[in-house]
């Protein structure tokens, strides 16, 4: 893969004056919200209203101030069509390089960090789902493909699937794939039901409606004991 060499870094950000390049990806990544910007923007291009609903707690002038210094170090940079008037960032080559140290990053805290949220945090469907995934991927691989389709009566429709590709999340529903279930929830059922220790959740979980057959089902439960504990316990493949 062709490399994409960054942006020496501005005299208006703070360096670590140490020649080592984890300290220069820091100086070009280490701020606070710079991470959490790149984590949103490697599922999709995002206006800037997109950014500031994902990322809660963090203010406009925040916001600009990181994809402008994104921008600057090569690592995201602005869609500007003719005819619309939203500009949409995206990543850049080097931003998508970052993919495995965000995953990485998911993975160590969900092992030495992990807890249920606390009243007043940000909680979004999209970020569960990508952990999901994310575990979902160190597991073995399930024997078939598998398709289910989520709706958030509070955030919307998501697809999780596995094929050839591995797993994947999708905002909105693949209405080209048949799914072998369904799921109806809301954010904060879904998040009970994922924090919760798996020989502790209930087989009808409250605040969550599972369509499909009864095998079906019980494998997608199967699937889902892996989260949020098992990334370092090897737990077998339940397909």
């Amino acid at each position: 893969m062709p490399t994409t060499r960054l942006a020496v870094v501005s005299r208006n950000v703070r360096t670590y004056e140490h020649f080592c390049m984890l300290a220069r990806a820091l100086e070009q990544v280490g701020d606070r919200w710079t991470l959490l910007v790149v984590r949103d923007l490697l599922a999709a291009p995002r206006r800037f209203t997109d950014l500031m609903a994902l990322l809660g707690g963090i203010t406009p002038k925040t916001l600009t101030q990181r994809l402008r210094e994104l921008q600057d170090a090569g690592i995201v940079e602005a869609d500007r069509q003719p005819g619309r008037r939203e500009v949409r960032y995206r990543l850049t080559p080097a931003g998508e390089d970052l993919a495995p140290v965000i995953e990485s990053l998911f993975l160590w805290g969900l092992r030495h960090a992990g807890r249920p949220p606390i009243p007043g945090e940000a909680v979004h469907a999209e970020h569960l789902l990508s952990a999901l995934r994310i575990v979902l991927e160190q597991a073995p691989t399930p024997g078939r493909p598998l398709v289910w389709h989520l709706d958030f009566v509070d955030d919307g429709s998501y697809t999780l699937s596995f094929g050839d590709g591995g797993w994947s999340v999708v905002h909105g529903v693949d209405r080209d794939a048949t799914p072998s279930v369904v799921i109806t929830t809301d954010t904060d059922a879904w998040t009970r039901f994922l924090m919760t220790p798996p020989h502790e959740r209930p087989a009808d979980p409250p605040g969550i409606e599972l369509v499909g057959s009864a095998r079906e089902i019980d494998r997608f439960l199967g699937h889902l004991a892996r989260f949020p504990y098992s990334v370092s316990m090897g737990m077998t493949d339940p397909s």
